[in-house]
C-alpha cells in the first residue's frame, strides 16, 4: 500500500504516489496530473469525481492533501474554485482511507527547519530524498508534503 499526496488548484489535481523507505526516503511510484475538463464546471466536477474515484480505488493507505491556507484578504475566484475542486476530491476518497490535510506553512514546524519552497528549490535535497519514478519539477511541492507527513 502506498501514500498519495495531492495538491489541488482551480483546474487540476497533482498526485504524487509513493512508499516510505526505512532510511527517510520516499520511492515515487507515480507522478501525475488530472486536469479539469473544459465547459460547465458542475459537469466537469462530476467527471473529475469519477476519475478520482477510479484512481483511488487502486489502493492507498493514506491521502495527504495540501490544505487551504486562510488569507487575510478576500478570496479570488481561483481560490474559491480550488476549494470547490478540493471538496470534489475529498468526497471521492474511498471509505476507510486515512486523509490528512497539511498546511504548507506548518511543514517547517513539523519537518526540518526550512520552508517548503526552500526544499522544493534544492535539487540535492530532492535527489537525496526521492527515488523511483521521475518526479516533475512542478510536483516537488506535493512530494515534499508527502515526505513531511511521513517524517
Amino acid at each position: 500500500m502506498t501514500v498519495i499526496s495531492v495538491a489541488v488548484s482551480s483546474d487540476r489535481i497533482i498526485f504524487v504516489e509513493g512508499s516510505f523507505n526505512g532510511d527517510g526516503t520516499v520511492t515515487i511510484v507515480k507522478d501525475e496530473t488530472l486536469n479539469l475538463e473544459d465547459g460547465d464546471r458542475h459537469l466537469a466536477y462530476a467527471v473529475m469525481h469519477k476519475r478520482i474515484s477510479d484512481r483511488l480505488s487502486q489502493g492507498a493507505k493514506q491521502i495527504v492533501v495540501k490544505a487551504s491556507a486562510g488569507g487575510q484578504y478576500a478570496a479570488r475566484t481561483a481560490v474559491l474554485h480550488a476549494a470547490e475542486l478540493r471538496g470534489v476530491f475529498l468526497s471521492a476518497v474511498p471509505t476507510g482511507v486515512d486523509v490528512v490535510q497539511v498546511q504548507k506553512n506548518t511543514v517547517s514546524k513539523n519537518y526540518g527547519s526550512r520552508k517548503v519552497d526552500d526544499y522544493v528549490k534544492d535539487d540535492e535535497f530532492i535527489e537525496g530524498h526521492f527515488k523511483g519514478a521521475s518526479l516533475r519539477r512542478g510536483s516537488r511541492e506535493t512530494a515534499v508534503l508527502l515526505l513531511a507527513a511521513g517524517g
